[in-house]
């Protein structure tokens, strides 16, 4: 009976061993190689991220600072035409002026609500022994003047192109007519302007 014992336990191992199987070492290293790639690439993701996300902070942040620190575009020099007559000229005032529609580039007076009004030619009394020029017109460009002047001519004025240096040294080209030293004569020319929409500057010779 004792060795029949013996025979069933020996028996019992022996299914018991045969039934566990071992994972194969392959599989593990396997399994750990992955892992590994795995953290890295999370790792090596991260820092890109954080660094993306600085790079457009700081690119937002420097859009804003340029926008602020944006220079306002510089205010083109308004030409005081008052300013701009040479010393041998005084200007006569007699009514508010506004840019001659026959002269687009030309010199500009002080414009106000008044000289926005189209109004009559008003008759100016010229003072006795004074000499008087009309001014219709000044331009930058001399082939201006020179198409003004030739529109003068045909209309029976007596018109001429004076060239003169303002302070900073710009070139102008006045078309002016005159001088006038009878009453008359001058305020017949200003009504000549007129009718042809051109508005003229009546100036004191000293």
């Amino acid at each position: 009976m004792a060795a029949k014992k013996t025979v069933r336990r020996g028996a019992s191992t022996t299914k018991k061993s045969a039934g566990r199987k071992d994972i194969p070492g392959w599989l593990w290293l396997g399994a750990g190689v992955t892992i590994g790639v795995l953290v890295t690439l999370l790792v090596n993701l991260a820092p890109d991220a954080g660094v993306d996300a600085r790079t457009v902070a700081g690119n937002t942040g420097t859009g804003e600072v340029v926008s602020k620190n944006k220079p306002s575009p510089e205010k083109k020099p308004v030409f005081d035409f008052y300013t701009l007559l040479p010393e041998s000229e005084v200007m006569v005032s007699s009514e508010p002026k506004h840019e001659s529609a026959a002269s687009p580039k030309s010199e500009k007076p002080v414009v106000t609500k008044a000289t926005a009004e189209k109004q009559a030619p008003v008759t100016v009394e010229a003072k006795p022994n004074r000499r008087y020029l009309l001014q219709a017109g000044s331009f930058r460009n001399p082939d201006d003047a020179d198409r003004l002047r030739a529109q003068l001519l045909l209309w029976g004025l007596d018109a001429r192109v004076e060239r003169v240096i303002v302070k900073g040294g710009d070139a102008w080209h006045r078309v002016q007519l005159g001088p006038f030293t009878e009453q008359s004569s001058l305020n017949e020319a200003r009504q000549t302007l007129a009718a042809h929409k051109i508005d003229s500057l009546m100036l004191q010779l000293k």
